[in-house]
């Protein structure tokens, strides 16, 4: 399964994409909050989902 994971890496976020099981890093970003917004970024793009410590996330809408 692809996917779009966002994982700690020390007091930074890397946004990974996962593809048959092989991560690729795409970024590091320094807050939660601009990896999620890139990681969405990429998801919509590829269409695919976005996890976090394994557990799918849905984008935040914004008002």
């Amino acid at each position: 399964m692809d996917k779009i994971q966002i994982a700690d890496q020390g007091s930074t976020f890397a946004v990974l994409f996962v593809q048959d099981g092989n991560p690729h890093e795409m970024d590091r970003r320094n807050t939660f909050a601009d990896a999620e917004e890139f990681a969405f970024y990429l998801a919509a793009r590829l269409k695919v989902d976005v996890y976090y410590r394994d557990k799918r996330l849905e984008p935040r809408r914004k008002r």
